[in-house]
């Protein structure tokens, strides 16, 4: 009965666990002002952005917005929020629609803490159909310094023009993913972003055997560079 018990244990934290999220994204959405009933995919984690000992709500939700049109119909927004009790006080955020002139929907969300201060850093996804004939995912690496936040890097994480031959001039008719290596960009301590970049085809044309590419990225000074 003992490995029962255990098992019936684990899924009864899990469930805890999952109630207690749930609630966490209901509040951020309400002070979101977008109906729980409108969300078509959310994440909201509790954890240290800001510094302090304080932990803060971050929250990326993807939610049909009510317009019929196909370019707002559906909204990426980011928010990030203090917490006081129940309530959350906005701290920062973001509306990817409002940024991009709509065409926007499927938001991820990660926090990672690339320089090891002890605050994450967001990494935020979605995609972008602007052009129909074009597929992107686009990424953003969001730092806060003694500004506030900033983006410290943003493109396409997904790229495949290849199917837009008369809209797209030929040397952008490229296809490519790209995918974060945060092992080595955790050695730099986050001053330098890592990526690997597999390019498919170049413009236009399927490459035999995909191109693998190392790309690097600025993303800070480092403590000791003079301004």
């Amino acid at each position: 009965m003992r490995p029962m018990r255990s098992v019936l244990g684990i899924l009864t934290i899990l469930a805890l666990f999952s109630i207690a999220e749930a609630s966490t994204a209901a509040r951020a959405y309400k002070a979101m002002g977008i109906e729980v009933g409108d969300v078509l995919s959310g994440t909201a984690l509790t954890s240290k952005v800001l510094p302090g000992g304080d932990k803060q709500v971050v929250c990326l939700v993807t939610y049909l917005t009510g317009k019929r049109d196909e370019a707002s119909a559906v909204n990426v927004r980011l928010g990030v929020f203090r917490q006081s009790g129940q309530s959350l006080e906005s701290a920062y955020s973001r509306d990817f629609g409002a940024e991009n002139g709509g065409y926007v929907a499927r938001g991820d969300l990660q926090l990672i803490d690339l320089d090891r201060d002890g605050a994450n850093e967001i990494v935020v996804c979605y995609d972008s159909f602007r052009e129909p004939l074009i597929d992107q995912r686009i990424c953003e690496v969001v730092l806060r310094d003694d500004r506030g936040f900033r983006t410290a890097w943003s493109g396409p994480v997904e790229y495949d023009a290849t199917r837009a031959a008369r809209d797209v001039p030929r040397e952008r008719r490229d296809r490519f993913r790209r995918e974060f290596d945060w092992a080595n960009t955790l050695r730099t301590h986050g001053v330098t972003l890592f990526m690997d970049k597999k390019v498919i085809a170049v413009a236009g044309e399927r490459l035999e055997e995909p191109r693998l590419i190392e790309e690097t990225f600025p993303l800070r000074r480092r403590p000791d560079d003079v301004p």
